[in-house]
């Protein structure tokens, strides 16, 4: 080498370590972290595909299980349920189900009347319209049953006019929503 040379190098030392150095971090930069973040995107990319959030940005909000045991409780396959809408089944089961609840409640069921039934893509939703009688402290046992009652049945609105003795008469529209289960079940 010559003089000159290394007398450049020795007064430059500082960039020429910076340089070295640089180098030396883009190899191992090159060799080792970018297969590791590679494997590491493609992890998280196998997870996404199977549901599992790995990356904490994009995990999915997870219903809490009693939640998710409710909805599942009141679904059916989306054909079957526009079926059973069609044919009446669902509002039969939902006037059933009040008619043995009133009659736990020493409510007299007077009149049911069908209501109509709308569906959407992910969901069917029956009316019905009853006109019952009873006392007040039996029909708001009844109300409270509902309630605590693991159903999607909704009293949409309901009036009261006294009679004689303690008895009232009960004017109730009520309503039940059946989930449309969608996608492949195993």
């Amino acid at each position: 080498m010559s003089p000159s040379l290394v007398a450049l190098l020795r007064r430059q030392w500082p960039v020429v370590g910076a340089l070295v150095l640089f180098l030396a971090f883009m190899i191992t930069q090159a060799l080792i972290f970018n297969p590791v973040a590679r494997r590491y995107d493609a992890v998280l990319k196998r997870g996404a595909e199977l549901g599992i959030g790995l990356d904490p940005a994009n995990t999915p909000a997870m219903l809490p299980p009693r939640v998710f045991a409710l909805l599942a409780d009141h679904a059916l396959p989306a054909a079957d349920a526009q079926e059973r809408a069609g044919s009446g089944a669902l509002t039969a089961g939902l006037l059933e189900d009040l008619n043995q609840l009133a009659g736990q409640h020493s409510l007299v069921v007077l009149a049911t009347e069908p209501g109509p039934v709308s569906q959407d893509d992910g969901s069917v939703r029956v009316r019905a319209h009853l006109k019952m009688r009873g006392t007040y402290a039996g029909f708001v046992t009844w109300l409270g049953e509902i309630a605590r009652a693991r159903s999607l049945t909704a009293i949409d609105r309901f009036s009261l006019q006294p009679t004689e003795g303690s008895a009232m008469q009960i004017d109730l529209w009520v309503s039940r929503y059946v989930l449309k289960q969608t996608g492949s079940s195993k």
